[in-house]
């Protein structure tokens, strides 16, 4: 099982462009615990970055499922706010495990 400091290295760092490396941040986002709870559950997740094209369907599925449940949401999610902007670490991972097949949509709740 992966700690949750292991899980912030290989996640947040890799993939978030909001993380701040030591800031002591006691909510975590949706993405980030839908993460762990795939890895909880047995699921092989591959901290990989791939140049996949995402379905916007189901981009948007995600946004319904993680994004509204999400801690950031309300006040602190640039990316629910605008657009524009670049979601977190953890739902890039998931758009990309589910665009290579790694997860099902159904798996995400």
């Amino acid at each position: 099982m992966m700690d949750t400091d292991s899980l912030e290295i290989k996640l947040c760092l890799k993939f978030c462009p909001y993380y701040k490396p030591g800031k002591n941040e006691e909510l975590a986002c949706k993405g980030f615990t839908v993460v762990e709870q795939l890895i909880q559950k047995g699921g092989r997740i591959v901290f990989e970055k791939y140049g996949l094209e995402f379905d916007k369907n189901v981009l948007e599925i995600l946004r319904q499922r993680m994004c509204l449940a999400c801690a950031f949401h309300e006040q602190d999610c640039d990316f629910m706010l605008d657009q524009t902007a670049r979601p977190c670490g953890g739902f890039v991972l998931i758009s990309q495990l589910l665009g290579s097949g790694v997860i099902a949509l159904e798996e995400i709740r």
